[in-house]
C-alpha cells in the first residue's frame, strides 16, 4: 500500500494526518488519534517486512526446486472442501 515508503515529513503527509486526526477527534482526543495512527504506521511497516520475507522464502524454495504444487491428495476437491489423507 506504499505506507512504509511514505515520507512522513512531507507537507502533504502532515496535511493528510491532520485531516485524519480531525475525523478521529469527534470521539477521541487528538493525542489518542495520533498515537493510534502511529501504531498503524508501525503495523504497516511490520506487515511490509513480513510480506517481503515471505516472498523471499518462496523464491528460495522455487530456486531450490522445492516449490512443487500442492499434492493431489491434499488439494481441494471439486466441491471446495479439503481432502485429508
Amino acid at each position: 500500500m506504499g505506507m512504509s515508503n511514505a515520507d512522513r515529513g512531507a507537507p502533504l503527509w502532515k496535511e493528510r494526518r491532520d485531516t485524519w486526526v480531525s475525523v478521529c477527534d469527534d470521539c477521541h482526543s487528538p493525542r489518542f488519534a495520533r498515537e493510534n495512527l502511529q501504531a498503524m504506521d508501525e503495523a504497516c511497516k511490520d506487515a511490509g517486512l513480513k510480506y517481503t520475507e515471505t516472498f523471499k522464502v518462496a523464491e528460495n524454495l522455487m530456486l531450490d526446486g522445492m516449490g512443487e504444487p500442492m499434492p493431489k491428495d491434499l488439494a481441494p476437491d471439486w466441491s471446495g472442501q479439503h481432502i485429508w489423507s
